[in-house]
């Protein structure tokens, strides 16, 4: 037996946000080394790495994009839920699904924002002031993260819309827990 297009959509996004995550670990890495022989060159040679601060800068937005499709998937997101939380399952899904309907909303912009830089960067020729190194690369890097973002949350939506309409498996005992809700 095959699995369904949702349950295959939910592993290729599963899969693609570890891995992207894994990504994002090394980035972050790779930043504390540049960090640590930075601070060796200039405390014991006196050479300073010249673009420390633009290669961090970069890093820093690629770690957070990199991890930031994990924590969606995981629902890592900070949550306040004191007053839903003491609703029925099906109130709490359909409160769930309105803010995982803004969220897309929210997200596709920020794809859509992102993917238009990386185009004006790539057309201008934008690159950073000491290594000028490209600008577009990177910012299409993390549009695609934000894609993979906008996967699981839709992912989430379709979820939470199920279980909101009371279609919710026989063996989700616990819908609530299914939204990460708790």
């Amino acid at each position: 037996m095959t699995a369904s297009s949702p349950d295959r959509f939910t592993a290729l996004a599963g899969r693609a946000s570890s891995r992207l995550a894994w990504l994002s670990a090394a980035t972050l890495a790779s930043m504390t080394l540049l960090t640590f022989v930075d601070v060796l060159g200039r405390e014991l040679l006196s050479a300073p790495i010249a673009a420390k601060v633009e290669a961090t800068e970069l890093i820093m937005g690629l770690t957070v994009f990199l991890a930031i499709g994990l924590t969606t998937s995981l629902r890592g997101h900070t949550r306040v839920d004191i007053v839903i939380s003491h609703l029925p399952p099906r109130w709490q899904a359909a409160f769930e699904g309105v803010t995982y309907a803004v969220s897309l909303v929210f997200v596709a912009l920020i794809c859509w924002r992102l993917g238009e830089l990386a185009v004006v960067q790539r057309n201008n020729g934008n690159l950073t002031q000491i290594w000028e190194i490209p600008l577009w690369p990177v910012t299409a890097v993390m549009m695609l993260c934000a894609l993979v973002m906008l996967a699981a949350l839709t992912i989430q939506w379709f979820q939470a819309i199920r279980i909101a309409a009371g279609a919710a498996a026989a063996g989700d005992a616990d819908p609530p827990a299914a939204l990460g809700a708790g």
